[in-house]
């Protein structure tokens, strides 16, 4: 796999991967997963993947699917208090996994976060990529995969309501909730329609702590964030046979959201010079608007044989208003800086593939995926003092524009009664533009080989022997990461107050290049009965011009960049097991993380963020009578230590939570649901350290609380 940076390359590219189709297609992943339960999917299946059914996305009653992923093997959830959850498989985030939507790359600002896990029908967990999906999945890929339309007969309604409890510094806080859902059908028409009404509070409250030499530099600000969302969302479904051979499918989401968040500061400084603003008050109010629809068509062809094409569009604007109050120790005000701000992204995507059975033996199938995405943003600042005077005005805006095309085929051989494969290659080419009155011009080419090889070995049992089941995996790939239009727009993100070697503005760098990788995944499993297996699995990934942030100071002012940096390597081994013993069922899951970065001198030169160590406990009981459900599970991460440079270092607590839940089923279609999250609430530390002679360090305390949730569900 190479990146390609001239256009005329491309499409030679392009040109030789259409005629290699014409010779190699084949059948991806997902289809044997739809037709098959979660565990036997697993197991039949050549390529390697973990299919977390509706059963378990709904078990512990969770408020969204973040939560239901931090428990899955070799996940880990950064979920700092105020911050948007950052989805880690194998230690790694952001772009490193790919985040798919009924097997589409996510649009860039949906949210595992936001989408609530009665929409899902099922989660597919990729370590290694497919040809028919992303190969923009050097860590692994998350396939959300929303349910279905309609019931098999009839209509059906279903109605969950109750509320969230939280205490924070002002007191206790309820955030209600409804869900409601209409389903039916008429004839070849299927339908449903799901609506979520519902309020999230969020109190935080936090001590920072910074601490310098030359110049010394002792300081204490204590801070606390109210952030209240209401969001509403619908989500209708369809579902239309108008013959035999044909289905046309639909599924859509609309979500609107109003947050609100009000933060306070007040600063103490033991050693050293107090900051411009020593107390602060912060507002921040937008009401984001997220919409999704797609329109599939399936025609079944001779011979086993289907043809599928899926149009697919999002859109999404968040126009936000920002108010900072900087005061003095008598809180009298000094400055007023006030901005107005949002992006506006709309993005469609149109896809298709052919797939037949061949011979027996072969499932090929060929696709295409074609997409466009428009971003534009602007930014609107004014800064006055205490009079009025204008200190600053500035005027901000850029507009970005992504162009995405790929090509795949692929082919899964069931070779013998024992051994199967998987063989794939896709192509993908991306284009990206950007122009602002603030920025210089972006102007992006790139694209990529992605071969995939995926080998399942079932060693061969007597007949009649229903003892445990063994199997062995392997998988080989190339993946890669490239840039985000943030990260390639070299427009400034600037901090308010106590600009620092920890606390630096941001800005986007048009030179980034994709980071490359090369991955083999190597697995054992056993399987002994319903709900039952223990697997070990390992892999070892070598990525090329890796990211990496680069903090430096100029005229005073302190900015964050990235950067590639050289070569990582990154290694792991993980172990899940499932057992059931009469009304109880126990899950343990185990991870252990190593990476190396080239360039980065030790100790903890890793992959930024990437826990040596992770893991889940899991026990369930349900009642002989089938009434009365308990579990829990506890979750582990260890603490995290890495060095992004010489001079910066990076340390964040290790974490522990305890979730657990009971529901009792007063009858079939009635149930009551208690559920807590982070029971153990134990406080939080993030730090980071800036040493280049003179050293500086930010530590964050944060004051962890516990969730309560009690829903009522009914079915009507």
């Amino acid at each position: 796999m190479r990146i390609i940076r001239t256009r005329s390359a491309g499409a030679l590219l392009l040109a030789a991967h259409a005629c290699a189709s014409a010779q190699s297609p084949s059948q991806p992943m997902q289809q044997v997963l739809i037709s098959a339960g979660a565990s036997d999917g697993r197991a039949q299946s050549t390529t390697t993947a973990i299919v977390v059914g509706r059963d378990e996305l709904l078990r512990q009653g969770d408020a969204s699917l973040a939560e239901v992923l931090k428990r899955q093997p070799g996940i880990t959830v950064d979920a700092s208090p105020g911050k948007a959850p950052a989805i880690r498989m194998r230690g790694m985030g952001g772009g490193y996994v790919a985040i798919l939507l009924n097997g589409l790359p996510a649009p860039s600002d949906f949210s595992l976060e936001s989408i609530s896990p009665d929409l899902i029908e099922r989660i597919e967990i990729g370590r290694a990529p497919t040809a028919e999906t992303s190969s923009q999945a050097v860590a692994g890929t998350i396939n959300v995969i929303l349910r279905r339309a309609g019931p098999a007969k009839g209509a059906a309604n279903e109605v969950k309501v109750g509320s969230a409890f939280v205490r924070g510094a002002l007191g206790p806080r309820v955030a209600p909730q409804l869900v409601a859902q209409h389903s039916g059908r008429q004839g070849a028409l299927a339908y449903t329609v799901t609506a979520t009404l519902r309020r999230h509070e969020n109190p935080i409250a936090a001590v920072t702590v910074e601490e310098g030499t030359q110049p010394a530099l002792l300081r204490r600000t204590v801070w606390t964030d109210h952030q209240v969302e209401d969001m509403l969302e619908l989500a209708p479904r369809l579902s239309w046979q108008p013959s035999a051979a044909d289905t046309i499918t639909s599924q859509s989401y609309l979500r609107r959201r109003h947050m609100d968040n009000i933060k306070r500061e007040s600063e103490t400084t033991d050693i050293g010079t107090p900051t411009a603003f020593p107390r602060a008050l912060q507002s921040y109010e937008t009401r984001p608007l997220h919409a999704y629809a797609d329109a599939a068509w399936t025609r079944k062809l001779d011979a086993g044989a289907r043809l599928t094409a899926k149009l697919a569009g999002f859109y999404t604007t968040r126009d936000a208003d920002f108010a900072y109050r900087g005061m003095d120790l008598r809180d009298t005000l000094l400055a007023l800086h006030r901005v107005a701000s949002g992006p506006a992204e709309r993005e469609w995507t149109f896809n298709g593939s052919w797939r037949r059975p061949l011979w027996d033996k072969h499932a090929l199938a060929a696709g295409w995926e074609f997409g466009r995405k428009a971003r534009r943003e602007y930014r609107r600042e004014l800064q006055t003092d205490a009079g009025g005077a204008l200190l600053l005005a500035s005027d901000e805006n850029y507009r970005a524009q992504v162009s995405r095309s790929a090509f795949f085929i692929q082919d899964e051989w069931d070779i013998d009664a024992a051994w199967s494969g998987y063989v794939g290659l896709r192509r993908e080419v991306l284009h990206t533009t950007g122009e602002g009155n603030a920025a210089a011009p972006v102007d992006v080419d790139a694209g990529a080989w992605s071969p995939t090889f995926q080998l399942l070995f079932k060693p061969q049992r007597p007949e009649g022997d229903s003892g445990p089941r063994d199997q062995f995996r392997l998988a080989a790939s190339r993946t890669y990461k490239t840039p985000n239009i943030v990260q390639l727009m070299p427009r400034r993100y600037t901090v308010d107050n106590n600009n620092s070697a920890t606390n630096p503005d941001q800005q986007g760098n048009p030179a980034l290049r994709p980071e490359l990788a090369f991955g083999i995944d190597l697995a054992w499993e056993r399987y002994m009965g319903k709900g039952e297996m223990v697997s070990v699995s390992a892999f070892r990934k070598r990525i090329r011009d890796i990211t990496l942030l680069r903090i430096g100071e100029r005229n005073g002012v302190w900015t964050a960049t990235p950067e590639n940096q050289g070569d990582a390597t990154v290694q792991g081994i993980e172990f899940e097991g499932k057992a059931t013993r009469g009304a109880f069922a126990a899950r343990v899951n185990l991870a252990r993380n190593w990476s190396h970065i080239d360039s980065v001198p030790g100790p903890d030169n890793r992959i930024e963020g990437q826990a040596p160590y992770s893991g889940n406990l899991g026990l369930d009981y349900a009642s002989a009578a089938r009434r009365l459900d308990l579990g829990g599970t506890w979750t582990y991460r260890a603490r995290v230590a890495s060095r992004s440079s010489a001079s910066i270092s990076s340390d964040n607590g290790a974490r522990r939570q305890l979730d657990l839940y009971a529901v009792w089923k007063r009858d079939a279609q009635s149930r009551l649901r208690l559920s807590v999250s982070d029971l153990l609430h134990q406080d939080y530390r993030e730090r980071l350290v800036h040493d280049s002679g003179s050293r500086l360090g930010r530590t964050t305390t944060y004051s962890m609380r516990p969730v309560w949730r009690l829903m009522w569900e009914q079915a009507l």
